[in-house]
Order: C-alpha cells, then sequence, then structure tokens
C-alpha cells in the first residue's frame, strides 16, 4: 500500500512535492524512477516483505510502482518464473515489470486484488496506468487539454506543484442529487479520475489510448458447452472462503471491522475458520442506529476480541479537516464515522482492515433496489395508486412500514409519493437513484442560482432491463464514487490500509451466474448469501434485521451541535456556498428536525466547507 505519483516530464523537484504530500499513505518510505520522458515516485506503506519491497520495482527498461495489494502475486509469480524471470523480494509488486513484458496490456485482467499502478516502459517510451476491477484504489489525472500529463493518488498531489483546482460548476446539480459526481468526474476543470477497470496507455508526445478490461455482466452462452452442476451454496462457500484467505497476506497486524450485520458477521466466521483472531472495531453514535451491541454479540459468538468505538456530536468539530482529506466533496457527514474507525483501528496497532463491503452490491442487498424494481413492476396505474395510498395514509402508519430506524418525516413521505407519480416521466438514471438521492432534479434546480442553470450538464443514462443490469450500474458508479471513497481517503489519513475481501472479482463473476431468485426474492435479500450464512452462524445474526449505518443527525444531542455548526458555518457566506446556492432555499433547513432535510443541509454543509478550500472563480 501507498501513494504514488508522477508525470510526463516532470522536474525532480516536482516530483518529490507531490510526494510530500501522499506521506500519510505510506510513511514507510519513497522512491522514485526518473525517465528520459516519464518519471514515477511512491511513498511506502510497508505491509508485505516490510525490509525489501521498497519500489520502484526494475527489470531491464520496465519500472513500476503500485499503490495497493495484488492477492494472487504467488500465483503469478510461480508462472513467471516458469517463463525464466527471476525474482528477489516476497513483495507482491515486485511480479509487475516481468508480468508487463510477458503480457502487456492484458496484465491488468490477470491481477486479482486491489490497485492503481503506473508502469514506465523505457524502450518504448510509453507510461501505462491501470486501476482495479471496483476502484478500490484511486488514481487522479490531469485532463488531456489541460497540458502536460500528472497523476496521483490523490488531488492534493496536483495542487502540490500548481495545478489549479477550479470548481466545475456544470455538474453541480447532479451532485446535489447523489452527493458525488460519477467517474471519471472529479468537480474539478483539469481533474479526472481513470475509471475503475480501465487502462490507459501515454504515449511521450502525450496522446492516450484508454481501455475498459473488465464489466460486470452475466457471462455470454457458449453454444455447445454446458454448465457443470453443483451445489452453488457450497461453491460460493469455498469461494468467499478463499477470497477472505487471500486478503489476510499480510507481515503487519491485521484488524476487521465488525457491523451487526450478516456480511462482516460472514468475514468474521470465515476468519476464524482461517485460524485467525484479529482484532475487531465497530463504531456507535449512541443513537437508533448504534451497531455496537450487535457487532459485540456477534464478535462474542465467534470468540474475537472486539473494541467499540463511539463517535460524539463533539467530532462535528472534525468535519471540516475530514472534508480536506477527502479531496473531493462527499456529501454526508458519515464520512466522520469512517475517519474514526481507521484512527481508532490504528490506535490498537493494526497497520490493516479487513470489512465486509460488497454482498450489497452483487446480491441485491439494498433496499432501494428493490423499490426501483417494485416500482417499474407496478407500471404506471400501480404507481399513481400507491402514491395516493402513501397520501392518504396517517404519517404514525406510514413510519411503521419503512424499515429506516430514522423517522420517514412528511419530507421523506412526500420525496416517495413524488417519485412513484413522476417515475414515467424520469430518465432511466433518475428512477434508478431517485430514492437514495438528496435532492429530485427539480429541487436540486431550485437551490442553484439562476446563472448556474443553463450550463448544467447531465449524467449519461442508463441501460436497465433486468436485475443484472441494475446491479452492474454499481461497479461504475455508486462503489467506486461513493462507498469506497469514503474507506480509502479516511483510512489512509490514518496511514491503515483497508480491504474488503469480498469485492474479488471471483465473486463477482459468480453471482453474475445466478438467477434472480438466488439474489432477491419477494421477502428476503441477499437470498443465496443469507443461505450461505445459516450454515455457518445463527439465527440470531442471519436474521437480523439490516441495519443502516448511517450518521443520527435527527437525535436531539446532535441535532443541536449539527444546527449550530451549519449556522455559524453557512452566516459566513449568507446561505449561499459562495453565490452558488438560492439562500431563500438554504436558510428553511436550519429549522429541520427529520432526517431527510437534516441530510439534505448536511450536503450543503459538506459543500461550503469543500468550496472554502476551492473558491470559485
Amino acid at each position: 500500500m501507498c501513494g504514488i505519483a508522477g508525470g510526463l516530464k516532470i522536474s525532480p523537484d516536482h516530483l518529490l512535492r507531490m510526494l510530500a504530500t501522499l506521506h500519510h499513505r505510506g510513511p514507510d518510505g519513497s522512491g522514485c524512477h526518473e525517465g528520459r520522458h516519464f518519471s514515477l515516485g511512491m511513498t511506502r506503506l510497508a505491509i508485505l516483505d516490510p525490509e525489501n519491497g521498497q519500489q520502484p520495482f526494475t527489470s531491464g527498461p520496465i519500472h513500476a510502482i503500485c499503490n495497493g495489494e495484488i492477492y494472487n502475486w504467488q500465483e503469478l509469480r510461480a508462472e513467471l518464473e516458469k517463463k525464466g524471470h527471476h525474482f528477489k523480494t516476497r513483495c507482491d509488486a515486485e511480479i509487475l515489470p516481468s508480468a508487463w513484458l510477458e503480457w502487456g496490456t492484458e496484465l491488468p485482467a490477470k491481477l486479482n486484488g486491489m490497485f492503481a499502478l503506473a508502469i514506465h516502459d523505457a524502450e518504448k517510451n510509453t507510461l501505462f496506468l491501470a486501476r482495479d476491477r471496483c476502484g478500490q484504489k484511486p488514481l487522479y489525472l490531469t485532463k488531456p487539454e489541460s497540458g502536460r500529463l500528472r497523476f496521483a493518488s490523490e488531488i492534493k498531489a496536483l495542487a502540490a506543484i500548481g495545478i489549479p483546482l477550479t470548481p466545475d460548476l456544470t455538474h453541480l446539480s447532479t451532485w446535489l442529487q447523489l452527493r458525488y459526481l460519477p467517474e471519471p468526474g472529479t468537480l474539478f476543470h483539469n481533474i479526472e479520475t481513470l475509471p475503475a477497470a480501465h487502462w490507459t496507455l501515454i504515449q511521450k508526445n502525450g496522446s492516450r489510448q484508454t481501455t475498459r478490461y473488465w464489466q460486470a455482466a452475466p457471462p455470454k452462452p457458449r453454444p455447445g458447452i454446458k454448465r457443470r452442476l453443483r451445489n452453488p451454496i457450497d461453491f460460493l462457500d469455498e469461494l468467499t472462503r478463499s477470497t477472505v484467505e487471500l486478503a489476510l497476506q499480510s507481515d503487519v497486524p491485521v484488524a476487521a471491522y465488525l457491523s451487526g450485520g450478516v456480511d462482516s458477521a460472514l468475514l468474521g466466521h470465515y476468519l476464524r475458520d482461517l485460524d485467525q483472531s484479529p482484532k475487531t472495531v465497530s463504531l456507535g453514535f449512541g443513537a437508533a442506529s448504534d451497531e455496537t451491541p450487535a457487532a459485540q454479540a456477534t464478535a462474542r459468538h465467534l470468540g474475537l476480541e472486539h473494541h467499540p468505538a463511539r463517535l460524539s456530536p463533539d467530532s462535528l468539530a472534525d468535519l471540516p479537516q475530514v472534508v480536506s482529506q477527502m479531496d473531493l466533496p462527499i456529501g454526508d457527514a458519515l464520512i466522520l464515522a469512517f475517519d474514526k474507525l481507521a484512527s481508532h483501528t490504528t490506535a490498537l496497532g493494526a497497520k490493516v482492515a479487513l470489512g465486509g463491503e460488497g454482498p450489497d452490491e452483487h446480491f441485491a442487498g439494498y433496499s432501494f433496489q428493490k423499490s426501483y424494481l417494485t416500482a417499474r413492476k407496478l407500471g404506471n396505474p400501480g404507481r399513481h395508486l400507491a402514491a395516493t395510498a402513501l397520501d392518504l395514509a396517517p404519517q404514525a402508519v406510514v413510519e411503521k412500514i419503512t424499515s429506516f430506524p430514522a423517522k420517514l418525516g412528511p419530507e421523506g413521505r412526500a420525496k416517495v409519493i413524488a417519485y412513484l407519480r413522476e417515475f414515467s416521466s424520469l430518465t432511466s438514471h433518475q428512477q434508478l437513484t431517485g430514492l437514495h438521492s438528496l435532492f429530485s432534479p427539480s429541487e436540486a434546480q431550485s437551490f442553484l442560482h439562476p446563472d448556474l442553470l443553463p450550463s448544467q450538464k447531465s449524467p449519461d443514462q442508463l441501460e436497465i432491463e433486468t436485475l443484472s443490469d441494475l446491479l452492474a450500474t454499481q461497479y461504475t458508479s455508486w462503489l467506486p464514487d461513493w462507498s469506497l471513497i469514503r474507506q480509502d481517503r479516511n483510512a489512509m489519513a490514518h496511514s491503515l490500509e483497508y480491504r474488503a475481501p469480498f469485492l474479488d472479482h471471483r465473486l463477482i463473476d459468480f453471482a453474475f451466474t445466478l438467477p434472480d431468485s438466488q439474489k432477491l426474492s419477494r421477502r428476503q435479500d441477499k437470498v443465496i448469501w443469507r443461505a450461505l450464512a445459516s450454515r455457518h452462524l445463527p439465527k440470531a445474526i442471519t436474521h437480523r434485521p439490516k441495519q443502516p449505518f448511517y450518521l443520527p443527525l435527527e437525535s436531539p444531542a446532535w441535532r443541536k451541535a449539527f444546527l449550530t455548526l451549519a449556522h455559524d458555518l453557512l452566516a459566513t457566506q449568507n446561505f449561499t456556498c459562495h453565490g452558488l446556492l438560492n439562500p431563500q432555499k438554504v436558510r428553511p433547513l436550519l429549522d429541520a428536525t427529520t432526517f431527510l432535510p437534516l441530510k439534505q443541509l448536511a450536503a450543503i454543509v459538506i459543500l461550503q466547507l469543500w468550496l472554502d478550500r476551492h473558491p470559485p472563480s
């Protein structure tokens, strides 16, 4: 794990300045390669072979650096040794120069892991950049039109050498709706991200060839070949155990994040099955969303040492720092929780943490997925009938039938009613994101200053006909842009490597071979995953209701502290976020008492904090 940086015709001084800003990602060492056209640099967090694993690694004219972990490095190393290559360390990244010589641009597809890598081929005068399938590791680049190429693990490294960080306000409406911007956008004019599951090959003249090398999708039928019949749960059991075993490779202490849910409980089971007893950590808020009692019960069942942490309203004072370390504005105050989890874990002595991300994406575990499919299935008459029933029902009844621990409130109910009534007029993207976005498209527009409206751009449309289509969209936006960025930035801010074993592409590919009935039924989500869990865990865990992980801003103590912070911060810009928003829409949110408007206000507060660091020109 490390931070990486480099570019085309970049000076040694600039390269060192970039690396200085990435020290937190790799405090255990640094290294540089300066070529005739391309230069590479890295800062190292020593996980495998701490004594000898210093990058860049070199084989003849090939120089390579890598941020992340290549889990199948031993398998690939054995294959390369048979081809005559030799290695000196026990570091995963050492295989990269030899692997490039053998496989060229096919290399990323052979890797199993989380990575952002850079390979300079001095003989061909090219630079090859690639990112893992799910986007667990970040990689930012200057856009082609901005001049010479620069790349880095974090945007602040690009700013350190004078690259202007000017906000791109043409995507502000999309950001207000989603609280993030889909790849490759970054909300900066000159900077983009290399999308997950992509590589780009850069010539010495700066030209780039970019290609997607993997996509989450059902396998194509192969005529004349019949699949071997086998119990899918048996196969899933072996495969999942393998994903955890691979992700355990480490020469330093490892911890595990444990919630009250089935995903992290299964992670804990496989850790014990592999004779591992890591310290486990969880985070609570002292409110209805607190998972620590359930996490402690799971840890006791598994015989794992548990260390809960607590986030209090006083932690809101850390929000400016956490927004800063995120680089991009992720509009959810829950980023504080990921920061606290990471700092708590490193205080326990761990340098690696494992978590349970993935099964909700693979096996349809989110409520908005089922709601979207239900809305489609109802048809226009059914949606209008459901909306009318929801409109006429007493608020107390509405609250009772919702599964979220926070009260939906009148604003939340109105949002669902509008979604159902307007569904047929929404774009496919709006239909899919409507129930987990903060603002509808019209609401987002109403919050913007009128001068910004003509310039707003819409996200690319989606083609969704089946459950598989729906699930596939998550790997190109929701997962890398929303879920994983919160883990990476906050873990690495504390020099902690975060690993998600269940994001192994073999598990994703297997999930797409399954029929819809093995994922989502009328009564249950993650059908096959819960069936697997039932093999190994008691019913009290496997049938525990899903507990959303969110910051309880609606609870009295949190609400009081948050509204004070919001008022003091937004008043400095007259409640306009540097003149970008309509103050008549922002001010009423400061009287919010329920979940949805408080979440909306939190997004605006985070936007204000981000704009304070990057004011629009």
